[in-house]
């Protein structure tokens, strides 16, 4: 039982100082949540501090953020990825992908945030929706990832922890919509996950560069998923393919489980070895000059 203690501390120590380099002024309560923890929170237009927490932070943006954000915007990605991201390093791990571009004035504010509100605010990222809970996860001895756990952020200016409305964390997951966010990027996650459970490992070049690209521009991964050589080297049917063509959000959904495939070998997909080979190169190419592109306009910002 002691060493379970110990176990669940260690984790959330390990998530409280991550969150502490990106949140201002805050103090990540250590206590252990779980999907059924209660705890007060109210934020409405009218609070005092209502829209302060929207400055001064880093925001990751997950595959589906991106996807949400730039149909929400009516922008291609390569659009959206050039006007509202930066490059960004992963906490923990060596990965590479993109973070939201914010407003070069003094308090660094979010773009999409006005003193009335979010004007985006049913497309806002995953971050944005947790406020102010905390996300982590259990490792497991086995070292795969486990049970999810959840922990408080509380900033001096909040006030909405001082109202009334009482919520579990699960609830406010779903009055959120989280829970859906969690579930588009699950695949991308358990890649994030495991990458930083293992730190920072040694990733190949190719590796790094197929993880930006697929976790930022669905766009080239279209382009390379049409090719004969990744039809032949993923046995694509005559229906897997019209349904990838036709619906962009099932695209996303396969290219993050293609991509945990290739990174990790997990999952499962009917592979010619030869033909992967052929199909993977393509996107190597692309992945390689869009990382040099943005290296050059943006310096790459740590997590």
């Amino acid at each position: 039982m002691g060493a379970k203690k110990n176990k669940d501390k260690a984790a959330v120590n390990e998530i409280k100082q991550a969150l502490e380099g990106k949140i201002k002024q805050s103090v990540i309560v250590p206590e252990f949540l779980t999907a059924s923890s209660r705890f007060r929170f109210k934020c409405y237009p009218g609070i005092g501090c209502f829209t302060k927490c929207c400055s001064g932070i880093k925001i990751i943006l997950s595959p589906y953020d991106i996807y949400r954000l730039k149909n929400r915007l009516g922008k291609t990605y390569l659009e959206f990825l050039n006007e509202h991201t930066v490059p960004m390093t992963i906490e923990g791990s060596s990965l590479e992908t993109v973070g939201l571009r914010m407003l070069d004035d003094d308090g660094r504010s979010c773009p999409f945030v006005t003193p009335e509100g979010c004007t985006v605010y049913t497309d806002r990222p995953l971050t944005c929706r947790y406020y102010p809970i905390g996300m982590g996860m259990m490792k497991k001895d086995t070292g795969t990832t486990g049970e999810d756990f959840f922990i408080k952020v509380k900033e001096d200016h909040c006030m909405g922890h001082n109202e009334e409305k009482v919520w579990t964390v699960q609830e406010w997951r779903q009055d959120q919509e989280s829970d859906i966010y969690d579930e588009m990027n699950n695949d991308w996650m358990a890649i994030v996950l495991k990458a930083k459970t293992l730190g920072k490992v040694e990733f190949s070049q190719r590796s790094l560069q197929l993880f930006f690209i697929v976790s930022t521009n669905l766009d080239l991964f279209r382009d390379m998923a049409f090719t004969q050589k990744f039809i032949s080297a993923y046995q694509l049917d005559e229906e897997a393919l019209k349904k990838l063509a036709e619906d962009e959000l099932e695209l996303l959904k396969f290219s993050l489980k293609w991509l945990r495939f290739v990174t990790f070998n997990e999952g499962d997909f009917k592979v010619d070895q030869e033909a992967r080979q052929k199909a993977k190169e393509k996107l190597i190419a692309q992945a390689e000059e869009e990382m040099k592109r943005r290296r050059e306009e943006d310096p790459i910002i740590e997590d």
